[in-house]
């Protein structure tokens, strides 16, 4: 099938997996493993990448340093802590070899200004509602910050959980006892390099990366990022194989329209009557694809209400 005028995609999805009120659906494309690239985590642990504070820092933006001679992937969401504060990623980018960049961050920890250590890579992503409410207000960037704090507030609320510095990891890993039978239950497959998700019987989104490998790294961290926000509801429910095609089809034959790109990536918005998520290619390949459920208008609203544009402290 014809995603854009340079980008075809085909798919085939394996059986599905269930535990309790969470099902997974592997999916797999043509293996096609020509490009290189290396991911956050794997060049912190060889020394070829590093990030830092910018030289006066800034809540905002912190800068990657790509010291490898293949392109670095960030993931939309992918957190690193240390630094003066924890933060995330605001979006996909593909770092260029042998450089480095300034990149777009959000705050996760809103009560920490001080330097704690290097920045390392996380075990978490930001969760599931955070990372649809802030895709779907890409195009008002100074929403962004308000809603990744907002979301701890809410999440530490739910839980009667309250992190010392309002850090999102300590948030994720004070429920990661509840989340590790899940994980367990959720095997990988081979050659898999994407899953759709389906919580309370209900299709919330899709992820994709350009190959097994780098779908292996993030495998739990996205099972994990569902999981946060997800109430068990039903645990008796039927999964429609078709209606599983019809939205990946209907995601597929979508329009895209392309965006202002922060490194070497592309980058394709779509939207449909059920869902809308974000496009990342390079070199003609897709090297990370997010769809998530469509969100209520008045959800939206609320999100963006009273919202107070925060650049540095």
């Amino acid at each position: 099938m014809i995603l854009t005028s340079d980008i075809t995609f085909d798919y085939e999805l394996s059986e599905p997996q269930v535990h309790e009120n969470m099902a997974i659906i592997p999916i797999k494309t043509t293996p096609n493993y020509k490009l290189d690239i290396i991911t956050l985590k794997k060049a912190l642990e060889l020394g070829l990448g590093e990030v830092k504070e910018c030289e006066q820092s800034t809540v905002n933006t912190l800068i990657v340093e790509n010291k490898s001679v293949t392109p670095l992937i960030l993931i939309d969401g992918e957190e690193v802590v240390g630094g003066d504060q924890n933060r995330l990623v605001n979006s996909t980018i593909l770092v260029a070899p042998k450089s480095e960049m300034k990149i777009p961050v959000s705050c996760t920890e809103r009560g920490r200004w001080a330097y704690k250590s290097e920045f390392k890579n996380s075990d978490y992503i930001a969760n599931y509602e955070t990372r649809r409410a802030k895709m779907r207000a890409s195009g008002k960037q100074h929403f962004l910050q308000s809603i990744v704090w907002s979301s701890i507030d809410c999440l530490e609320d739910a839980n009667e959980y309250k992190s010392p510095t309002s850090a999102m990891s300590e948030s994720y890993e004070n429920l990661k006892i509840d989340h590790n039978e899940f994980i367990k239950a959720f095997n990988i497959e081979n050659n898999q390099n994407g899953v759709v998700i389906i919580i309370n019987g209900e299709i919330k989104g899709f992820e994709l990366f350009l190959n097994s490998e780098i779908y292996k790294e993030f495998h739990e961290k996205i099972l994990k990022s569902y999981l946060i926000d997800a109430k068990n509801e039903n645990t008796t429910f039927s999964i429609n194989i078709d209606e599983v095609k019809s939205v990946l089809d209907n995601a597929i034959t979508s329009n895209f329209e392309k965006k202002e790109s922060e490194g070497l990536e592309e980058v394709y918005e779509f939207e449909n009557e059920s869902g809308f998520g974000k496009l990342y290619s390079y070199s003609q390949e897709i090297i990370h694809w997010s769809y998530f459920k469509q969100m209520e208008e008045n959800t939206l609203d609320e999100t963006e209400k009273d919202v107070e544009l925060v650049s540095d402290y």
